[in-house]
């Protein structure tokens, strides 16, 4: 985004400083809790954030954080995946045993984490219920391989396999051990299982990313 737009100074943040170092002059990062105070020194006219499954304590706190730092007329973007599990067409998704787990045991920790794991279906109303107007909300199906057909489609798999197989532990490992009691060797042998289930094209499962994004009055 910094190298599309260079006018524009982009500040990321996270809670850990994982960031690469080798970015756009105009790229910055943080580190930064986005359910703390914010202590930016003036306001965005865009925020985006994503992923934020099983990480908010309290959606419509965020929403008003943000809401305080956007420039009137700014816009704020959310990007998460369905909360309600993975699909498929024809069924396919029967066979896939350990991410129909997977998707359960996460709902399971995120709620004694104290975190909602199924945030993208509160997102529109949440920014609503901020003073958000415009609020407009987009559904697109993501493979999770290169099942399908569509070229297109193919590639986006492709990505999204890769992403949840390399960020498999970061979403479940500190989740399934400190909140399901689980060991980190019972944690690897179920990722196994399924790794095996993301890599095999005979399932024909996606899932649904909604982005929703609303403008400050």
């Amino acid at each position: 985004m910094a190298d599309e737009f260079p006018q524009a100074d982009i500040i990321g943040t996270d809670l850990s400083p994982i960031q690469p170092r080798w970015v756009p002059p105009n790229c910055s990062f943080e580190v930064n809790d986005y359910e703390s105070d914010w202590g930016f020194t003036k306001p965005f006219d865009f925020i985006h954030a994503r992923n934020l499954q099983g990480s908010v304590r309290d959606l419509l706190s965020l929403y008003q954080h943000i809401k305080n730092n956007l420039n009137p007329g700014g816009w704020v973007e959310m990007v998460d995946f369905a909360g309600d599990g993975f699909f498929s067409d024809d069924g396919s998704m029967q066979r896939a045993p350990n991410l129909t787990e997977w998707f359960r045991l996460h709902h399971e920790a995120s709620a004694k984490f104290g975190k909602d794991f199924d945030v993208a279906r509160h997102h529109p109303q949440r920014m609503i219920d901020a003073g958000f107007k415009n609020v407009k909300e987009d559904v697109y199906k993501v493979p999770l391989n290169s099942w399908p057909k569509d070229r297109k489609l193919k590639d986006i798999g492709r990505y999204q396999q890769l992403n949840m197989i390399e960020g498999m532990e970061a979403y479940s490992l500190a989740l399934f051990t400190r909140f399901l009691g689980w060991s980190i060797q019972e944690v690897h042998a179920f990722f196994a299982g399924v790794r095996r289930e993301l890599v095999d094209r005979s399932l024909h499962v996606y899932t649904k990313f909604y982005f929703v994004y609303g403008q400050k009055e």
